[in-house]
């Protein structure tokens, strides 16, 4: 067999390019990543990279974080929440690919649309230390619902926050408690940084979505990570909650990508071509408010391959608040919603109204408007493959607790062909809500509504000498 027709497939793992000995974090050091890739006759699997580092979460000072601690983070995400906004950029011709912002909001929507609560448990638990939303025993109040301090799963998920409170230095076996490297001396085993967790995480980004992006027709890659703030990651209002002083820090940060070299024959094939197209998935990010029980948002949009669109809320007054989860996705009392493309309704010919008493608060509602969660499903797949354990009302309920909540608004712009749309125009929302006042619960207040939304499209290139042309 002649070995210079071969393909290979290796792994790489880069550093970042600003890396620092300190690590990074966002209050007390470098709050910015960096990684270059660089431009080589590869295709790099996307889907498959990962982000690798150790964290370490430090109530206030050196004060370690106790299970018993009202310190919290959200159940679905954890690690997934330290990245606030992430940008793509060619290495070679300097053009922008992707630039996502919120991008805790945007995880928070894909973590309660693709998986159940079992599979957040056990799944996503590998990668982010999550645990997940579900309530596994509906005859205890206590488990997935109730005060965070005294929840069980809260609590559960506060054993992946313990730390050591002291100085990184130590060898103790990462073998020994819940989260490594707490409780005992040095022992048999590998030996990890006293209070440190590993983490390995996918990016949800549009362009990690491609399989098979070739890394010298783009010209290699810039990849610009922005850590999230720490009082919009950690929250709780008891015992022992985050203060100002609370903080984080990642350490031994690296990326991890496929790549699967061209042989001879193609590298020739693609230095013959005097020009190529790529085409990559990219999202699409817009904030907005909800001030008005009947509010119209329109967006502007230029969009070749319009795929689908994702929009969740959250009272303004959470936005970087210790005492709320920043990640939860609140419904603000959806009564009435229409979506429209430049005027007329589309992509569905209906308004969708809730079949529930609207008298009622979200809190005593069985079931939170099922017509609109399905069509908020079928943004991400198919709606018969939509699991029941998804949106079973304590999952989408998020009203008893306001660190609870499975719930959006969404669409599917072409179900049939997956191709996408060509969208150059207004995409608008006529929505009809109560805003309903989580601060006084049970009253007749009402509060504004941050409206996250975001767009996924298909964007092709034109790829020359002279750099990258979007078509």
């Amino acid at each position: 067999m002649n070995s210079v027709s071969v393909q290979q497939k290796r792994f790489i793992r880069l550093t970042p390019s600003n890396n620092s000995t300190a690590g990074f974090s966002p209050d007390a050091s470098q709050p910015i990543v960096r990684f270059s890739v660089a431009d080589t006759m590869a295709s790099a699997n996307m889907q498959d990279a990962r982000l690798n580092f150790r964290l370490r979460v430090v109530r206030s000072g050196v004060q370690p974080v106790a299970v018993t601690d009202d310190f919290n983070i959200d159940r679905c995400l954890n690690g997934c929440s330290i990245l606030d906004q992430v940008i793509i950029s060619s290495r070679r011709y300097g053009n922008q690919i992707e630039a996502v912002h919120n991008l805790g909001r945007l995880n928070s929507s894909w973590y309660s649309s693709l998986y159940s609560p079992k599979q957040m448990m056990g799944n996503v638990n590998m990668n982010c230390r999550s645990i997940g939303k579900g309530r596994y025993n509906g005859r205890n109040a206590n488990v997935g619902l109730g005060d965070t301090e005294t929840d069980n799963y809260m609590q559960l998920q506060r054993k992946y926050l313990a730390t050591s409170g002291t100085a990184i230095g130590g060898a103790v076996s990462s073998k020994q408690g819940w989260n490594q490297g707490i409780g005992g001396a040095g022992a048999s085993g590998l030996v990890q940084g006293a209070g440190y967790l590993d983490f390995s995480i996918p990016l949800h980004v549009g362009f990690f979505q491609n399989q098979d992006v070739n890394l010298n027709q783009v010209g290699g890659l810039e990849i610009t990570l922005y850590l999230a703030q720490s009082r919009s990651l950690f929250f709780g209002t008891g015992t022992g909650s985050p203060s100002t002083d609370a903080t984080y820090q990642i350490t031994d940060v690296n990326m991890t990508i496929p790549l699967l070299y061209y042989n001879a024959q193609q590298i020739q094939a693609q230095l013959s071509q005097p020009q190529s197209v790529v085409s990559f998935m990219t999202w699409t990010s817009i904030y907005s408010v909800l001030d008005s029980t009947f509010t119209s948002i329109a967006h502007r949009l230029a969009l070749k391959g319009l795929l689908s669109s994702i929009h969740n809320t959250q009272p303004t007054q959470a936005i970087n608040s210790l005492e709320h989860n920043n990640h939860a996705l609140i419904n603000s009392g959806i009564q009435q919603l229409t979506f429209l493309r430049d005027g007329v309704k589309n992509p569905y010919e209906k308004t969708m109204i809730p079949t529930e008493n609207r008298v009622l608060l979200t809190s005593n509602l069985s079931c939170t408007n099922p017509e609109i969660l399905n069509e908020y499903l079928s943004a991400y797949r198919n709606p018969r493959d939509i699991l029941y354990s998804q949106v079973i009302p304590e999952n989408i309920n998020g009203r008893s607790n306001t660190i609870q909540g499975v719930y959006g608004l969404g669409a599917n712009y072409d179900p049939s062909a997956g191709a996408g749309i060509s969208i150059s125009g207004t995409i608008s929302y006529d929505i009809q809500t109560k805003l309903e006042d989580i601060t006084t619960p049970n009253s007749a207040g009402t509060e504004s509504y941050a409206f996250y939304s975001y767009y996924l499209s298909r964007q092709d290139y034109v790829v020359t000498a002279q750099g990258m042309s979007p078509v």
